[in-house]
């Protein structure tokens, strides 16, 4: 019989416990309240196993010691707030999109800062010190990765945990504690239903912060352009540009019919480690049809507000083109050397390398009826495209 979990440590026990493991006396008063609700919520809607609630609260504390480290920092050397974040490029397509191939592609041209999976995992340093060794924090990511693989050996056949591979923010989003993120661990309606409620451009601005620590740290060129990518940042586009006003923004896309089923599968890959607890799949399609209204509602009321337009099937099968497209619209020369270190990463990068990653919408109780009726305006949408 499962054995579910003791309920995870309180805020407050979690906050102290922070402080004691990293020697720094802050009082990180910002992280109460979320981290509050966010262990209610786990303790009360996620129902944990015991080896993923101890898991869930040892991420925890790893987040609120990278929080204490940057304040830390921050209050040593106001001049890391000095850094220049240079109008990224953010790819903001809805999960399962193509968007982790294109994030990977353009991370290959030696022309963007990307992050890699350690970087998101670890981004504070451990002494302070911008010079000292980035072994321990890789170590630790590498621990992570395999230990999820373990867990979850099916997970990489839809996304790879791999330290010293691009990956996206969403892991730097967690420490805000103020993320939709945190879902993808778990069921946790009470945390999401408080969300709602509050400012979400608070986020993006932990988010800046952290690229301007990660640049100070020597870590990337500050004279590049940095490429981001997040499944949960269409429908947040205003927010996204309050914070990175001179962003560009690439929208890919793909039929709800394939990528709703391949992220409820996704979604169960990533539990897996934490709760045995069932996805609930009508839950997820309600919320990324309501995120998805919200995102045509910024196209037709902001028009000032312009993306890139890629759909799936281009990203796959024409890397090359793909990546034209989006120099030509960054204003980016595209280099020989850059189009064949792209294209490198692309033919040693084939699609279904890590394993098959297989989904059915009748897997979930959808039939393409309801996925046509919920996302009409958008599939209406990605007909009057001109994409391949």
């Amino acid at each position: 019989m499962t054995q579910f979990s003791v309920p995870l440590l309180s805020a407050q026990n979690l906050l102290a416990q922070a402080r004691a493991s990293t020697g720094i006396d802050i009082d990180d008063r910002n992280a109460f309240e979320p981290l509050s609700v966010l262990i209610t919520s786990l303790n009360a809607d996620s129902r944990l196993h015991d080896s993923g609630a101890a898991a869930m609260q040892e991420k925890l504390l790893r987040l609120l010691c990278n929080r204490l480290r940057m304040q830390r920092d921050f209050a040593v050397h106001p001049n890391i707030a000095e850094q220049e974040i240079r109008a990224p490029i953010v790819i903001c397509g809805m999960a399962r999109t193509g968007s982790t191939k294109l994030q990977k592609l353009l991370s290959a041209s030696g022309d963007f800062n990307w992050l890699p999976y350690w970087q998101v995992h670890g981004p504070s340093l451990v002494s302070g010190d911008p010079g000292e060794s980035t072994a321990p924090r890789i170590r630790d990511a590498e621990r992570f990765c395999q230990w999820f693989d373990q867990e979850s050996p099916e997970a990489k056949y839809g996304h790879a945990f791999e330290a010293h591979e691009p990956d996206e923010e969403s892991y730097i989003l967690e420490h805000s504690l103020r993320t939709p993120c945190f879902m993808g661990w778990s069921e946790l309606p009470g945390y999401l239903q408080w969300l709602l409620g509050q400012d979400m451009t608070l986020q993006f601005h932990y988010l800046r912060d952290a690229l301007k620590y990660l640049q100070w740290q020597g870590l990337h060129d500050p004279e590049k352009r940095w490429v981001l990518k997040c499944p949960l940042y269409f429908g947040l586009e205003p927010q996204l540009l309050s914070v990175f006003p001179d962003a560009t923004l690439v929208m890919t896309h793909r039929h709800p019919s394939e990528t709703i089923a391949s992220s409820c599968r996704l979604l169960e890959t990533f539990h897996m480690p934490f709760t045995f607890a069932p996805v609930d799949p009508a839950a997820f399609l309600a919320g990324t049809a309501a995120q998805m209204a919200q995102h045509l509602q910024v196209r037709e009321q902001q028009r000032d507000i312009r993306f890139l337009d890629l759909h799936f099937s281009e990203i796959v099968k024409s890397p090359a083109t793909t990546a034209a497209k989006i120099y030509d619209y960054c204003g980016i020369a595209l280099t020989e050397q850059a189009l064949t270190n792209m294209l490198d990463w692309n033919r040693k990068n084939p699609r279904h390398k890590q394993g098959v990653h297989r989904y059915a919408l009748a897997d979930y109780g959808f039939s393409p009826d309801v996925i046509a009726r919920e996302f009409k305006e958008y599939t209406a949408l990605i007909d009057t495209l001109q994409m391949v």
